[in-house]
């Protein structure tokens, strides 16, 4: 299976979104709530962005503490130790100077306390003038627009829901990834067994490579893989109560 990464249909909203607020909101409000379901590639959109970006990309956790961001941001940006206000003023004057964008992965454990996690790395955004993105579950999404916190809804400029893949981005995605070549039918096999959850068309990739070459083949049809399960939803499995 081919390594790179794939710009289907999410990415193009993504990064359109990602866009417009960079070029048309307000200093203050350049932030970007990025939601949806499992599988549909939030984390490799916002790691391949990132990537590019140089972002400082910060993975939620429960109970983490502004204290706690404060020392990963001063390591990230090479400026640790010190007291506290030089840590701090530190991190300002470099992030002025850099205008990196914060990426906060599982962000909503950064909703207690008012959001003062959020609220923290906001600050620190906006004295730059650089783009802040949440990254979270369809399911924790409503919680950003609560009364309580409109100091941080008030400044989200743009909602972006990723979605399962479409027969296209299937495709695109099977074409770009797999070592092996595949039809029409295959792409609309492995869409309806993934559901669209591109960590399941993963493992659809690695079943036709490994049948392709049980079979001495360098592209397979259909009728090839008649009878196989190209990618197990094991989620399905365990609404239903069965074995996984």
């Amino acid at each position: 299976m081919k390594l790179q990464y794939v710009k289907t249909s999410n990415h193009d909203r993504g990064l359109a979104s990602i866009m417009a607020v960079e070029n048309g909101a307000a200093r203050e409000a350049k932030i970007i709530l990025l939601a949806g379901e499992p599988g549909t590639g939030k984390s490799r959109f916002v790691d391949h962005f990132g990537s590019e970006r140089n972002a400082i990309h910060i993975e939620g956790l429960p109970g983490m503490s502004v204290a706690y961001l404060r020392e990963l941001i001063a390591y990230e940006l090479g400026c640790a130790g010190g007291s506290r206000f030089a840590q701090q003023k530190a991190i300002q004057e470099l992030f002025v100077q850099r205008r990196q964008t914060i990426i906060l992965d599982e962000a909503q454990h950064g909703l207690d306390k008012k959001a003062e996690c959020i609220e923290y790395l906001r600050r620190i955004c906006e004295q730059a003038g650089s783009l802040m993105i949440l990254v979270c579950h369809t399911s924790e999404r409503h919680r950003f627009g609560e009364h309580r916190l409109a100091h941080i809804a008030t400044r989200i400029s743009a909602l972006v829901e990723f979605t399962p893949a479409t027969l296209n981005d299937c495709k695109l995605y099977l074409n770009q990834l797999c070592e092996v070549g595949i039809d029409d039918g295959i792409a609309e096999l492995a869409l309806q067994q993934s559901r669209g959850r591109y960590r399941l068309l993963t493992s659809a990739c690695a079943t036709l490579e490994a049948l392709a070459d049980r079979l001495g083949k360098d592209a397979l049809t259909i009728a090839d893989v008649k009878g196989y399960m190209l990618c197990e939803d094991a989620m399905k499995a365990l609404r239903k109560g069965g074995n996984v």
